[in-house]
C-alpha cells in the first residue's frame, strides 16, 4: 500500500503534495508522517523568522492509505 499527504480545503481533502510535478506517495505511513513533520516544523521556523504571518496547522493535514 501508499501513503498520500491530505490537505484540508473548504470543499474537502485532497493530495496536493508534488514531487517533481508529480503527487507525492510514501511507501509507509512512517515516511509520510516525516516528511509532514518536517514540512510543519519549516513553516513553525519560517513563521518565528517572520517570514509568514500565521503558523500553519497540523490539523489541516492528514496521511491517508491509497491503494
Amino acid at each position: 500500500m501508499k501513503y498520500e499527504i491530505q490537505t484540508q480545503f473548504i470543499y474537502g481533502w485532497e493530495n496536493v503534495w508534488e514531487c517533481d510535478g508529480k503527487l507525492e506517495y510514501f511507501d509507509t505511513y512512517e515516511d509520510a508522517k516525516d516528511s509532514l513533520d518536517d514540512f510543519l516544523d519549516e513553516m513553525a521556523q519560517s513563521n518565528f523568522n517572520g517570514e509568514i504571518e500565521d503558523e500553519y496547522d497540523a490539523s489541516d493535514y492528514r496521511i491517508v492509505e491509497v491503494a
